[in-house]
């Protein structure tokens, strides 16, 4: 059955209260009446979208999951075209290296811009996993890992496997900080706000610390 305009509407605006509310108190705590009330609606309509709060709270994840998906696909189809051409005539990095950093970039606007509460969620959902942690790790989380071991592997053949792998820990560290310590680092840059000319800065620093560390030694 199609969603209205209208149901549409309201779905959205529980599932930005529910993310709040989730991410401030928790999933046992968070109370559905609560949530309704932060969206302006009926606490009815909420079974009637979710069914109950554990398919609220898998919603908040899934949508989550489609926005990012929606930011990295086009450098995931990037990488897939690079792996899967020739090998290159040249320095590895002439094919490999533009599209690892298309990639970061990708993250990069996504993770810097994203609503506060999802740092909030993430440590949660990493200190005490549930079904939403496997919603992350299928949707994006993996996806993502073997797409930057993949081009790592391509760029530094030399290198064995574990490294490779603590590499790309090391790339997607340097985007999370904005997600795990968004607070202290606000504070630290004297921001009130990230805005284009700070989504620039960070996007120029992280592409020259990510070339740094996949192209030294």
């Amino acid at each position: 059955m199609k969603t209205s305009p209208r149901g549409e509407t309201t779905r959205e605006a529980l599932l930005e209260a529910a993310t709040v509310v989730f991410a401030r108190e928790g999933f046992p705590a968070a109370n559905l009446r609560g949530i309704a009330e932060r969206a302006g609606v009926n606490p009815a309509l909420i079974g009637y979208h979710f069914q109950n709060k554990e398919g609220l709270y898998l919603a908040v994840f899934t949508q989550w999951v489609a926005n990012m998906r929606a930011c990295l696909e086009p450098a995931w189809a990037v990488i897939a075209q690079a792996l899967d051409g020739p090998e290159p005539q040249g320095p590895p990095e002439t094919v490999y290296l533009e599209p690892l950093l298309a990639l970061v970039d990708g993250m990069v606007a996504h993770i810097v811009m994203e609503h506060p509460a999802w740092g909030e969620l993430m440590v949660r959902e990493q200190q005490s996993p549930s079904a939403a942690f496997d919603i992350l790790f299928e949707g994006i989380i993996g996806p993502n890992q073997r797409a930057l071991v993949a081009l790592l592997q391509r760029l530094r053949p030399g290198f064995e496997g574990e490294k490779v792998r603590l590499i790309a820990g090391m790339i997607v560290s340097q985007v999370l900080v904005f997600r795990n310590a968004r607070l202290p680092l606000m504070r630290l840059m004297d921001w009130a706000k990230v805005g284009p000319r700070e989504l620039d800065a960070v996007r120029a620093l992280i592409r020259r610390n990510t070339q740094l560390l996949v192209l030294g030694d």
